[in-house]
């Protein structure tokens, strides 16, 4: 059954990930500005969350595991191959890109083929592209989410809560260049989607007309993070085997997505053309928009124009025009190749 406000959330989700992408050169020197950034930055974990959620509305009714990852290879690990070998000629090759986090020339074929392999599995050609191994990961672990499904909700609180704390411990791994690391960290963000599907309806009754509660918590969290943390932005390290805090920015974002739960909640008898398109072509705006950011930062265009624009404006500027381009040419591949643009683009 549709649910026309999560498509909403997904729309709005896909801009606040192209939106934490684009903070440079915006410098973030101030604390209402530091806050602001906690609270765009870390965009993943609302789409980590949804996916968990359709994992139970859409595929648990008739599940099949062969064919629900023969599904994920199609539309997400096969365009993720494509636009990675495409980035990794375009940047790597011809334009000489300095390597992204992995710290390698090569000079032989076979060194090119080794260097190709470690950004597949890292997904660290691009910004984003860290996601696609991870979630992948989290697909091929499909058959425990359909015992956790099954199991009491005791039970699921009580994993629900052991891992969420593990979490708030491990932090995200440093550049995401660790899918495991990535994995043991978003876990619980999966099992709430799941969860919230499996009991929507109290969910729904739960966070009724408590968009302003959820909202200053969100709030709250980010200046906690600021000020006594004294950073912005997601907490992150090399190792799950080391302390260094417990990582806020998990409960941000959970406080974060039932505040966009309540308000949306509100409009889902209203037809919003622009957000529905936008979350139709939402996998492909994650998949370009890495490409625009690259090429901006390769030509140095942001440095050039914030020579006579404050860089708050260029970053605004920025945004539109990344997300805009996006969906340009999330159009454009859908025109010319029809259906089959999900294979190349995902979507």
């Amino acid at each position: 059954m549709r649910i026309q406000h999560l498509e909403y959330f997904r729309a709005i989700s896909i801009l606040f990930i192209v939106a934490g992408h684009s903070f440079h050169p915006w410098p973030i020197d101030t604390i209402p500005e530091k806050i602001l950034a906690n609270v765009v930055s870390g965009g993943s974990a609302l789409f980590v969350f949804l996916s968990g959620f359709f994992f139970h509305h859409v595929f648990y009714p008739d599940f099949h595991y062969r064919n629900f990852l023969i599904k994920k290879i199609k539309n997400v690990l096969l365009p993720y191959i494509v636009l990675t070998v495409v980035a990794f000629v375009l940047f790597v090759v011809y334009l000489d890109v300095p390597r992204r986090f992995l710290a390698q020339d090569f000079v032989t074929v076979s060194d090119g083929f080794e260097l190709l392999f470690q950004y597949l599995i890292t997904g660290r050609i691009l910004t984003a592209y860290w996601y696609v191994p991870f979630i992948m990961l989290v697909f091929a672990l499909s058959p425990i989410f359909v015992l956790y499904i099954n199991l009491s909700k005791q039970k699921q609180i009580c994993i629900f809560s052991v891992l969420l704390l593990l979490s708030m411990v491990v932090h995200r791994p440093s550049y995401g260049l660790s899918p495991t690391h990535s994995v043991v960290y978003f876990l619980p963000i999966y099992l709430l989607g799941i969860t919230s599907s499996v009991n929507y309806k109290y969910i729904l009754q739960f966070i009724h007309n408590k968009c302003l509660f959820f909202g200053s918590l969100t709030i709250a969290l980010s200046v906690i993070q600021v000020v006594f943390y004294g950073t912005y932005g997601d907490f992150s390290k090399g190792t799950m085997l080391s302390y260094n805090g417990l990582d806020v920015v998990i409960l941000q974002k959970i406080c974060m997505i039932f505040f966009m739960l309540s308000v949306l909640q509100k409009i889902d008898s209203k037809e919003i053309a622009v957000l529905s398109y936008i979350a139709s072509i939402s996998f492909s705006i994650y998949f370009i928009h890495p490409f625009i950011l690259h090429l901006l930062s390769y030509f140095l265009v942001e440095e050039y124009v914030r020579t006579f624009i404050p860089g708050g404006v260029v970053c605004f500027v920025k945004i539109l025009f990344v997300i805009s381009v996006s969906i340009l040419f999330s159009f454009l591949f859908k025109a010319i190749l029809g259906n089959k643009s999900r294979y190349i683009v995902g979507s």
